[in-house]
């Protein structure tokens, strides 16, 4: 959980004992429940210490206070601000955000066993212990009563380029958007917004190289059924430089197997099929990386690094025909390398024709026409 200081006073950290702390996060839960905006600012600053004592942690009531806070300090900011008052909306951004968390964590914690009167638990028919929940209703009220003033977060956050507020806000929105308590009350979004939301998400991590977490959220997105704003191109180039750091670090089997896993669920990706090229190339060697850049044209014809891929390791092919037969005529070299280069100069020239400003494809072409011209090709 992040520092939340939202007057810029330093929280107070004593060493209070577990009940110390209960018996402060009771006194704050009134406070909590005012409506007061100092008092709402008071809760948030006082209650940090139990946020991390290991006793009052584990208590929902902790949690629960905190939230209530936080959400009940934006609502008041919020009134302000349709009042026409001075309001810092980086407060109100931080108390939604922190409200959200609190609330999160509360969640799973609100089970509490039912008691008989002499004080011991209440048994099911299993033998399990009884449980009922005491702030869950309250706080799953206040989660997605916000909802669109999380999404509204996030766009603003996204205007102003704060890529990790706005990728928190999106994913905060669309976490509560498509739980199980939004689907009970009628209020989950559907796919189509949903799929927009885990694309903006996915490119405010995009933005920062949080690549790993923005590849997550584009897949996501293109399992909702996300087409627009490039985002294949997204998704891919997240997973490539993710695959990149692993090559970095030579952890090739691991590059494998994650670029095996992202072309089961899209096989037809031409730009996933050349990357796993580049890393067997890289691993393995031309003769072993060409298969895959031939898949890569098969399934996206107009992918213009796939066709130089495949022109270059061909190339690459003769050229090693030429090094290691440094003693062979012209006339004997010939008849091993012009089939092979006939082979690339069509992958050269589509790769040239498709994109024509990258002249890496034209300089292989010019040379192996050179080659032709020496060695009186015609």
């Amino acid at each position: 959980m992040k520092k939340m200081i939202l007057f810029g006073a330093a929280a107070i950290m004593m060493a209070f004992g577990a009940s110390a702390q209960m018996s402060l996060v009771k006194d704050l839960a009134k406070k909590a429940a005012s409506g007061n905006l100092n008092d709402l600012a008071t809760v948030l600053e006082q209650i940090e210490p139990a946020l991390t004592n290991p006793e009052s942690a584990k208590d929902v009531l902790t949690w629960y206070t905190a939230g209530k806070a936080a959400f009940g300090l934006y609502d008041e900011l919020y009134k302000m601000k349709l009042m026409g008052q001075p309001v810092e909306d980086d407060m109100m951004s931080q108390a939604l955000s922190a409200g959200y968390e609190f609330y999160q964590t509360a969640l799973p914690l609100d089970t509490i066993v039912e008691m008989d009167k002499n004080g011991m638990p209440k048994l099911n028919k299993d033998g399990s212990k009884k449980v009922k929940t005491k702030y869950s209703k309250d706080i799953i009220g206040a989660l997605t009563s916000h909802m669109g003033d999380i999404a509204n977060a996030g766009n603003i956050f996204l205007q102003a380029s704060d890529w990790e507020n706005a990728a928190n806000a999106f994913g905060n929105y669309a976490d509560i958007a498509s739980s199980p308590f939004a689907i009970a009350n009628g209020v989950a979004a559907p796919d189509s917004t949903l799929s927009q939301v885990r694309f903006f998400q996915g490119y405010s991590q995009y933005q920062i190289q949080h690549f790993a977490e923005a590849y997550e959220n584009f897949t996501k997105a293109r399992k909702l059924g996300y087409t627009d704003n490039n985002i294949v191109d997204f998704q891919t180039s997240s997973l490539a430089n993710m695959v990149q750091a692993m090559l970095d670090k030579e952890e090739f089997e691991k590059a494998y197997a994650f670029i095996d896993n992202a072309l089961k669920g899209d096989p037809m990706n031409g730009t996933l099929h050349d990357i796993k090229g580049f890393t067997v190339e890289l691993k393995e060697g031309v003769d072993a990386a060409l298969p895959f850049y031939r898949k890569a044209v098969e399934v996206a014809p107009d992918y213009a690094n796939a066709h130089f891929d495949v022109g270059r390791c061909l190339y690459l092919q003769a050229q090693k025909i030429i090094d290691d037969n440094p003693n062979a005529t012209n006339k004997e070299l010939i008849p091993k390398i012009k089939p092979i280069y006939d082979e690339a100069i069509p992958f050269l020239k589509k790769a040239s024709e498709l994109n024509p400003d990258d002249n890496k494809a034209k300089n292989v072409l010019d040379d192996i026409l050179y080659k032709f011209e020496v060695m009186g090709v015609k």
